[in-house]
């Protein structure tokens, strides 16, 4: 079958589903983190009120800041744009966007939320926060972006700041109706571990017949240790003895994760086929219900009754890149929940991340069916 063919055939099938609410529209629980990304312009010259020529590569940034050394400087930001940021907040504002009936905890505010996550607080059932966000500001420049994150928020997520916030009873009442969780970034969440263990033991209903489908998402575990990332899948699989795990990998979190497990990525990069290989072997070592490896022109993922390669809805001109990786996971999340098989969930995933880099907007699954039709 072509790949026109399959994308047809995922067509047909969300098609189908688009008036069944029971299908898609399921209850998830998100968690934990929450950035708001501050996109900046950094002036090269000022010519007057509200008119200035930013410094347009990051080359002319560094010779600026060389130019400095011994001496002293400043340079003048001007704030473009206040978004959502965040795995966590991205990834959930897309699962809302597409149906989900959400509930997020996170980091979006102390006394009330801040402004930059109005998208999702607009879309979700219920919204708890844990403290203010964190910041990152992305200074832009032709040729790439400076990521310059303010991280100390973060240490807010915890048990007890979980306990002390939502509570031990509203925990079990959202757990026990979700059909969905996801809990991402675990690499800049440190008690990540430690709450993955708590809600096994006093929050996930213990002799339910029904197993929720767990989204996870590493987050780019090259910042951490091997002994942490080892202990990260150990706690995975015991997580896994009381839902079905879904562990979502990027290239470069599939080799990571490989290494560790004694394993290697067996072709070039980008290569569908080794994704998919390299998904069968982690989901076999490891002992989880899925895994599930996006690239940037194509996904592949396993579960025990079948694994799947495609390629994706590859755009060379994006008008947005940070973020693609969350709204891949929000698709292909949506389509598990509703009942698709791995290559149709692989495809809406890969269309929904393509929506995303083509009009830097969360899509709806209309759009999502015009991008299968029209390729």
């Amino acid at each position: 079958m072509t790949l026109e063919q399959r994308r047809q055939q995922a067509a047909v099938w969300l098609h189908g589903i688009a008036r069944q609410p029971e299908r898609t529209q399921c209850p998830t629980v998100m968690g934990f983190d929450g950035f708001v990304d501050n996109i900046i312009d950094v002036v090269g010259r000022r010519q007057g009120p509200g008119s200035y020529t930013p410094l347009a590569t990051i080359a002319d940034f560094g010779a600026r800041v060389t130019a400095a050394a011994g001496h002293s400087t400043n340079f003048e930001l001007v704030v473009k744009q206040r978004k959502i940021g965040g795995n966590g907040p991205i990834m959930a504002n897309a699962l809302a966007t597409l149906g989900h009936r959400l509930t997020y905890i996170g980091i979006l505010g102390d006394q009330s939320v801040d402004p930059a996550f109005a998208p999702l607080v607009e879309k979700a059932e219920k919204v708890f926060s844990l403290g203010d966000p964190a910041q990152t500001d992305a200074l832009e420049f032709e040729d790439g972006k400076l990521m310059l994150g303010k991280l100390d928020p973060l240490d807010q997520v915890s048990v007890a700041r979980l306990r002390e916030v939502v509570g031990d009873a509203t925990l079990r009442e959202i757990f026990a109706q979700a059909s969905c969780v996801a809990t991402v970034n675990w690499t800049m969440l440190l008690e990540m571990n430690a709450l993955w263990d708590f809600l096994i033991k006093e929050i996930i209903p213990q002799s339910s017949s029904s197993r929720p489908l767990w989204f996870v998402d590493l987050a780019d575990p090259a910042k951490r240790t091997e002994d942490d990332l080892r202990q990260a899948l150990a706690g995975l699989q015991r997580l896994q003895e009381h839902v079905d795990v879904v562990l979502g990998l990027n290239e470069a979190e599939t080799r990571q994760v490989l290494a560790v497990q004694g394993g290697r990525w067996g072709g070039d990069s980008e290569d569908v086929a080794a994704a998919q290989e390299a998904c069968v072997s982690l989901r076999e070592s490891l002992g989880l219900a899925r895994v599930v490896c996006h690239m940037v022109r194509g996904a592949a993922s396993a579960s025990a009754a079948e694994a799947a390669g495609t390629e994706g809805f590859y755009e060379p001109k994006p008008l947005i890149t940070t973020g693609a990786g969350d709204h891949f996971n929000a698709g292909y999340l949506w389509a598990l929940a509703a009942g698709a098989n791995e290559e149709v969930a692989l495809l809406l995933g890969t269309a929904t991340s393509g929506h995303y880099v083509r009009t830097a907007c969360s899509p709806q699954a209309s759009d999502l069916l015009n991008l299968l039709q029209s390729g």
